[in-house]
């Protein structure tokens, strides 16, 4: 019961600095000028995917648990590619693809390409010849390096792209009256808000686990992934009542770039050695494979923009997308 209640008000406390977390992020936007994609594709998916960083080198260096780690990376990929779905119901008659900026396609693109270089990894540690220097695999580094890249990328598409921006998002002198300093600081406090939260939730997410005595795999890839990305849920609905819509997808995808850039800093953290030697292959290759299969479904819907709903009030694109993730459990769960 004790537990019960400590979940009860952890998620009213997500929920609460969440949604001011989106709206924070939405007066950065207009503050830095570089627009909703990349606010939030970078600021809010970095600070909502904070949890994960915590937890999971918690899990690394402390309890010696890289497939904690690692399945919680990785399912919290297609938790977050679930949330679009999830979204899709909440905006209205017009589908939530039809809605976003066809330069989403970008931070999607990316993602594949970090997903691609992270199955790289498992695979050839799965065939014992693992590349590494020292105790650190090289795709981990390259996780690193892409981010930097894909930030740098996106950041340059934007700025590109301002003009346009500040056309569209007819919104965006709404802040006139927040000073630049005010909001930097509010970020940055509802960010480290929004870290405690998410490791105390995932901790009691960690307690559940330990009653149900599942495997590690499939605790990572469920229950982990979807504590740690309850923020990214809340931010993006919030995102979404702001009829920020950009922002909330970009938080999305963004959120699955600095995962993997994640997983790089899980392999220096775990110095017992190579982090990837030390997984269940199969499983973890798998959920990586389908996460890339559900990226591709959201890209595709993004570009197509000819998506109309079912009777089931989702798209097709959204319900192949839930779909693909009920499989990822399935085959995290078989694990």
């Amino acid at each position: 019961m004790v537990l019960f209640i400590q979940a009860i008000v952890c998620v009213a406390l997500v929920i609460v600095v969440g949604s001011r977390l989106s709206r924070n992020a939405d007066v950065l936007a207009e503050k830095t000028g570089l627009g909703r994609t990349w606010v939030g594709a970078i600021l809010l998916a970095g600070a909502t995917s904070l949890p994960e960083l915590a937890t999971g080198i918690s899990a690394v260096t402390v309890f010696d648990a890289p497939n904690l780690a690692v399945g919680g990376i990785l399912g919290s990929c297609l938790f977050n590619l679930l949330i679009l779905a999830i979204l899709d119901i909440f905006t209205g008659p017009e589908p939530l693809l039809r809605q976003a900026q066809t330069s989403h396609g970008l931070a999607a693109g990316l993602g594949c390409v970090m997903l691609g270089v992270a199955s790289l990894g498992i695979l050839l540690s799965a065939q014992q010849t693992p590349l590494t220097l020292g105790w650190i695999g090289l795709p981990s580094l390259a996780l690193l390096l892409l981010y930097g890249i894909s930030a740098r990328l996106i950041a340059q598409f934007e700025l590109r792209r301002r003009e346009d921006i500040l056309e569209q998002e007819s919104e965006i002198f709404q802040y006139r009256h927040i000073s630049s300093n005010r909001a930097y600081l509010t970020f940055v406090l509802l960010a480290a808000a929004i870290v405690v939260l998410g490791i105390w939730l995932a901790a009691l997410g960690d307690q559940i686990a330990a009653v149900t005595g599942l495997g590690q795999s499939f605790v990572g890839a469920l229950l982990l992934a979807a504590a740690t990305s309850l923020p990214e849920v809340v931010a993006s609905l919030a995102a979404i009542r702001l009829n920020a819509v950009d922002l909330a997808v970009s938080n999305i995808f963004g959120s699955n770039l600095f995962n993997l850039a994640i997983l790089g800093i899980y392999d220096l953290a775990y110095v017992r050695g190579n982090l990837l030697s030390n997984i269940n292959h199969s499983v973890h290759l798998l959920t990586a494979i389908v996460a890339i299969i559900m990226t591709q479904v959201a890209l595709v819907g993004l570009l197509y923009r000819a998506a109309r709903r079912t009777r089931l009030y989702l798209t097709w694109d959204g319900i192949a997308i839930i779909a693909l993730y009920l499989g990822g459990m399935y085959i995290n769960y078989r694990g």
